[in-house]
């Protein structure tokens, strides 16, 4: 291929807040598929809190990556090249990739991308993610959520706590409280995801809000804050609740140690559960969980929504966007024009 591949490159470690300084805009040629890789052009890039991870020099969920290479994401593309008879140019793939163009991916890990009626590429970033997986194993089977609960989610307007509000919502639960950050993503839950109650966390105390939703305490909290929310739901939780750690953005940033958890021991008091978890524990059981989640999306009950970023040259932004709680839904930044078969 005679154009170069853009991409980008970890310029250093950020010790605060991520930002644009941390990358490097890069040029080089079109990688060439070594043995048992795939060529493949970049359409869609997902941005995630854990990107901020692999920043660090510590290994989290999974080892760090180190200034100098390529930014690791993950992608969904098509494939340019192929030695493998598996793949055929032109299918549609995904898997985990680079900030880039054009991508090499290996074949043991690639994953085809079923080509379902009505349901356009764009969506299998949000409803057929390993996002997906953590919002309805998490949900379903760490939090054992039951019809006569009271459901708290945090971060509730992003790309995992969404689904979560969707899936507590069609599994059924008695009271659902959603907790995010602005007046407006408030009232898309309500209105568009069906939360009984939303906290605007930004606007007042956080403790008196889970009062009033709250009345009779919390059965279930889908955590991916952490923080002082998790603190205020601690101090509220009834008799065996339980608790999904799924995530812990409010920390993300910190250079230092998080701050401590005062109302742990209301764990013990109210011999309750909190269960830390990785969406990695549940690749083997995906086809269950979008079974379930084509099905609902098919008969209309359940939505994505994505925060889509145009342009590969604005990934850094994006992902320090989710930081500041610029995003809707899931952050994908769009690298190529979708096709005929890959349009929304």
């Amino acid at each position: 291929m005679s154009s170069p591949n853009r991409f980008w490159r970890i310029a250093s470690r950020p010790t605060g807040e991520v930002s644009a300084a941390n990358f490097a805009w890069s040029e080089a040629p079109v990688p060439a598929p070594g043995a048992g890789e795939l060529l493949v052009r970049v359409i869609y890039l997902s941005i995630d809190p854990v990107q901020r991870y692999w920043l660090s020099p510590d290994a989290t969920f999974g080892p760090p990556a180190a200034p100098g290479m390529p930014m690791p994401g993950r992608v969904w593309g098509v494939v340019e090249k192929s030695p493998d008879s598996r793949f055929r140019a032109g299918d549609l793939v995904a898997g985990p990739g680079t900030w880039s163009q054009w991508c090499t991916l290996p074949v043991a890990m690639a994953e085809p991308v079923p080509d379902w009626p009505g349901i356009p590429l764009l969506a299998h970033t949000s409803l057929f993610s390993m996002q997906a997986l953590t919002a309805y194993f998490g949900t379903l089977e760490i939090a054992q959520l039951r019809k006569t609960d009271t459901v708290v989610v945090s971060a509730a307007a992003g790309a995992v706590g969404s689904l979560v509000v969707q899936i507590a919502r069609n599994h059924g639960c008695a009271r659902l409280v959603a907790i995010a950050g602005g007046a407006d993503k408030c009232r898309w839950l309500r209105e568009k995801l069906g939360a009984d109650h939303a906290i605007d966390y930004k606007a007042g105390d956080i403790g008196a809000a889970l009062d009033a939703a709250c009345p009779d305490g919390i059965d279930v909290y889908y955590d991916n804050v952490g923080g002082a929310i998790l603190d205020a739901v601690l101090a509220r939780i009834r008799p065996h609740a339980r608790i999904a750690c799924g995530g812990f953005i409010s920390h993300y940033n910190e250079a230092g140690h998080a701050q401590g958890i005062h109302n742990f021991s209301m764990l013990a008091l109210k011999q309750a559960r909190a269960e830390g978890f990785s969406c990695f524990e549940y690749v083997h059981r995906a086809d269950e969980a979008f079974a379930t989640l084509r099905r609902w999306f098919e008969e209309g009950r359940i939505g994505y929504h994505t925060h889509l970023v145009d342009g590969l040259e604005r990934a850094p932004d994006a992902l320090a966007g989710i930081f500041r709680g610029s995003n809707l839904g899931k952050t994908v930044v769009q690298v190529s024009a979708p096709d005929r078969r890959t349009a929304p």
